[in-house]
């Protein structure tokens, strides 16, 4: 394996070819794990190590995940949309209408002077239009900060500058974990970043928190992106990956430090989470599918058709956006599809029985769960769908502190940089 020249830089005319609108980037060399004829062979798919915990309400059973690992990029993980049918919106609508209006949460409105706990989406909703216009205040909000709330100027956290972390933000991070293997995780601080059609972020690396060797979970919520993953260095030839509404990336190991951006959100492209029913139909039949499967976790729920039909829309958008040029890779890039899913190597794995690590998950889930489905029969999904059709939300979510340490007055030193 060659060796990168450190002094050259192979990340930013990426994200630039990517960023580009005229002319537009051929896109016919990003991953896509739902085509199966895009699959290169440093891909493979591997299973989610078995769990005693009580899973989370609105999950499918981990069996039936599929975690994808990267070999050229390793601890880096996606798990595409592992949400039950309308799912997603429970969390789409704690990211939209409850995290930025409580007050004890930072925006980049509050931050600008803002009266903290402006309740932006009740305007919205109210307005009853059809998209969200670029006059709107709601689409001036650009991020929302959890926990601990990251300084974008300093680029650090601070103890006197953080608020309790959700339970049920924390519960999904750490079933997540759990599900793959890390132990001890705990969430102590999420940036929820809104993304328009117009949008892009940067190449960048999440270095301030103290312990890098949690992982960093990025969960997808609406319109499809182009994701950068890089090296710990701009050096590294990056991929470019599709993540669409649902999908789960997870950072870890040598992809923790990684560089990361993305370049371009797709326009015209229809969210996995849209239903061709009604949209304001209620949906406490799937609420009472999900209960039993918190109950039951390895009952079976039916597969939806929705990403499927979700995704043939977007294939037209792409093919059109390529003037007729060919979508599929090289043949000699092609995957020599994997036919085993290897299990996750049980030495790199939680334990058999994860609890004893993970002792507040037990003491919170039921309750959780309980605000999760007495919230679900009667979500109103109309207005998410009028933000989502020409927006993408993400929310980042991690640790900042080492195992066993309950402040930051604990750290010795901070963190090193790249």
């Amino acid at each position: 394996m060659q060796v990168p020249d450190e002094s050259k830089d192979l990340f930013t005319p990426e994200f630039k070819y990517y960023k580009a609108k005229n002319p537009p980037p051929d896109l016919s060399n990003v991953v896509d794990l739902l085509a199966e004829s895009n699959h290169l062979d440093n891909i493979c798919c591997i299973s989610p190590h078995p769990t005693d915990l009580k899973p989370i309400a609105g999950l499918k059973p981990c069996h039936e995940w599929k975690v994808y690992q990267f070999s050229q990029y390793p601890g880096f993980f996606i798990i595409p949309n592992p949400f039950v049918e309308k799912y997603q919106y429970y969390w789409i609508s704690r990211c939209l209408q409850d995290f930025p209006s409580d007050k004890s949460n930072e925006t980049n409105l509050s931050a600008l002077g803002a009266e903290k706990g402006c309740n932006f989406w009740t305007s919205f909703v109210g307005k009853n239009c059809q998209s969200i216009s670029k006059d709107d205040p709601l689409r001036q909000l650009r991020w929302t900060t959890l926990g601990y709330h990251y300084n974008w100027t300093s680029k650090d956290y601070a103890e006197d500058n953080k608020a309790e972390f959700p339970q049920d933000v924390n519960c999904l991070a750490q079933y997540l974990a759990a599900s793959l293997g890390f132990k001890h995780y705990k969430s102590e601080a999420a940036i929820i970043n809104y993304y328009h059609t117009d949008s892009t972020l940067a190449g960048h690396t999440d270095h301030s928190e103290f312990d890098h060797s949690a992982p960093l979970f990025s969960i997808s919520f609406g319109q499809t992106a182009v994701f950068l993953l890089g090296g710990k260095t701009k050096s590294v030839q990056p991929m470019a990956v599709y993540v669409r509404s649902g999908d789960i990336c997870i950072m870890s190991g040598e992809s923790r430090l990684a560089y990361h951006a993305v370049p371009k959100i797709l326009p015209s492209s229809l969210p996995a989470i849209y239903s061709t029913a009604s949209e304001t139909s209620s949906i406490s039949q799937i609420s009472d599918v999900c209960s039993k499967h918190t109950v039951a976790p390895h009952a079976h729920i039916p597969n939806s058709d929705i990403q499927e039909l979700s995704y043939k829309h977007e294939q037209k958008y792409l093919e059109d956006l390529a003037s007729n040029q060919s979508l599929v890779v090289d043949t000699n890039l092609l995957l020599q599809q994997n036919s085993t899913c290897q299990q996750l190597d049980k030495e790199a794995s939680c334990v058999d029985n994860p609890l004893i690590f993970y002792e507040t998950y037990q003491l919170c889930i039921d309750e959780v769960n309980s605000r999760i489905n007495s919230l679900m029969p009667g979500l109103n999904i109309e207005p998410f769908n009028r933000y989502l059709r020409s927006s993408r939300i993400n929310l980042n979510i991690r640790q900042v502190l080492p195992h066993g340490v309950n402040s930051l007055h604990g750290v010795l030193s901070k963190p090193e940089t790249t």
